[in-house]
């Protein structure tokens, strides 16, 4: 009896050990299986960090890429604009070399034409002297002649008895006026080409 008691006795302390190794065994499984979901929480929420990452990493690289092509764009354009003021500065250059050329034909122009007018009105100055020259002669020759007719006339006279035969009658007082000034008229039409030394060709006309 005392060995089956002993035994009872035995057999309770085993069980009770085993109860509280199943005690400590299912405490450790709890520490165990919340640590896991502890674990699986961070492991999904280093997932989802990740992924966010991941967005935040293509929106950086998206955005990088559009940055990229401004910039290269920005460039182009940089460029053209080197080019075209570059262009723009060689073009200015030739227009301020034309402009001094034109500038120094314009002068030469000017100082040959001034030339010329001062060399036209020179001559259209000696032409209009030789003609005033010419008109004072035959005005001169043309009463030259009146005198010597009108002479003529009184010594003509001066051999009539009748007093009214030795007065020169006023018709032949108006012809000789009017001899006098068809002498003056041969000077009307008068005309003399100048021609300048640029080829161009002027007409002087004397009018009355």
């Amino acid at each position: 009896m005392e060995e089956y008691l002993q035994y009872m006795k035995t057999l309770r302390s085993q069980i009770n050990d085993v109860e509280d190794q199943a005690a400590n065994v299912s405490a450790e499984e709890q520490i165990h299986f919340t640590t896991i979901q502890t674990l699986q929480n961070d492991i999904l929420s280093a997932k989802s960090m990740n992924q966010q990452l991941i967005e935040d990493i293509e929106k950086m690289l998206t955005a990088k890429g559009q940055l990229c092509s401004l910039i290269i764009e920005k460039q182009r354009k940089i460029a053209s604009l080197d080019s075209d003021s570059t262009t723009l500065a060689q073009t200015l250059e030739l227009i301020q070399h034309e402009k001094i050329s034109l500038s120094s034909k314009l002068l030469e122009k000017s100082a040959y034409y001034s030339k010329v007018v001062e060399d036209l009105s020179c001559k259209l100055q000696q032409q209009q002297d030789w003609v005033k020259s010419q008109k004072h002669r035959r005005q001169m020759e043309e009463h030259d002649l009146v005198n010597n007719k009108l002479d003529e006339k009184m010594t003509e006279s001066e051999g009539n008895i009748s007093v009214g035969n030795c007065l020169i009658t006023d018709n032949e007082i108006k012809e000789s006026i009017e001899q006098a000034k068809l002498g003056s008229n041969h000077f009307k039409g008068i005309s003399h080409v100048i021609k300048c030394a640029c080829g161009e060709e002027y007409m002087l006309d004397l009018r009355a």
